[in-house]
């Protein structure tokens, strides 16, 4: 009964076509999914396309409260824990070369291909990490570095902004949050550019490394030609979204993690 309410409660508030059992995502229709649920404060959620293996960070409810970082296949729906990992903020991937980052309270660590956590040499508090050719990663001061040959190196661009999170879409534009808000950079410029007024949650890109702008009140598509932001589905308050090799989104909201499946038959109200 729990879970039915559930359903009932996820499908009324992602769509506005109260007869539909779907969801319109980017002008396509798609079936609604729900592949966990019951994660406690489920964040960072990124889909690692080579082994088709999600991960995401969550709450431990302890004494003192740990975040970690749990992966699925999403074949088997089996579920497990990367051990090592403490105070887990955020996930990153090299989709080219197969590589899993994980940014943490104590540094920088990459899985293996045994699903073990080996530390890398930055000993920052990272907030957020981000892969676009080198791996990009947000301290708590809010300053932003690329981990290459070891080390991290100052981002010029954003030198004395302070930004909470990032990514970089297939033109080389930097699209960054600070306090909730949107601004944008292209690499290689110093202009930093603040967009539409909207609250922000959390940023993606999909398998064309296009960027999606999750806020309160939709999803967004950053449009490069016009400079904007264009709205492409109306479900608010996620706590991530990634894609699968066929583009489906895949979106995590309040405990549960949906998968989106294209029905090439759309829902029309009349």
């Amino acid at each position: 009964m729990k879970l039915l309410a559930t359903i009932f409660l996820v499908i009324a508030s992602t769509t506005a076509d109260k007869r539909c059992h779907g969801i319109y995502f980017n002008g396509k229709y798609y079936n609604i999914d729900i592949i966990k649920e019951g994660v406690n404060r489920l964040d960072s959620l990124i889909l690692n396309r080579n082994d088709n293996t999600l991960y995401f960070t969550f709450e431990q409810i302890d004494i003192i409260p740990n975040r970690l970082v749990g992966y699925m296949n999403m074949e088997t729906k089996e579920t497990k824990v990367i051990d090592g990992i403490q105070n887990a903020s955020s996930v990153a991937i090299d989709q080219k070369f197969n590589r899993v980052y994980v940014g943490s309270r104590h540094g920088l660590y990459k899985i293996n291909d045994f699903k073990q956590a080996e530390r890398l040499p930055i000993q920052d508090d990272v907030r957020s990490v981000f892969f676009k050719d080198v791996l990009y990663f947000v301290n708590t001061k809010g300053e932003v570095y690329r981990f290459v040959d070891g080390f991290g190196a100052i981002v010029r661009e954003l030198h004395g902004v302070a930004v909470d999170d990032l990514i970089i879409d297939n033109d080389y534009n930097m699209l960054f949050v600070s306090d909730k808000a949107l601004f944008r950079i292209k690499l290689g410029t110093r202009a930093v550019n603040i967009h539409e007024k909207i609250t922000v949650d959390v940023l993606s890109t999909d398998i064309y490394s296009k960027a999606y702008v999750c806020a309160t009140n939709g999803v967004y598509i950053y449009n490069k030609y016009k400079y904007a932001l264009d709205k492409v589905a109306v479900i608010g308050n996620l706590r991530g979204l990634t894609f699968n090799r066929a583009n489906e989104p895949i979106y995590a909201v309040g405990d549960l993690i949906i998968k989106l499946s294209e029905n090439e038959v759309p829902c029309f109200e009349n």
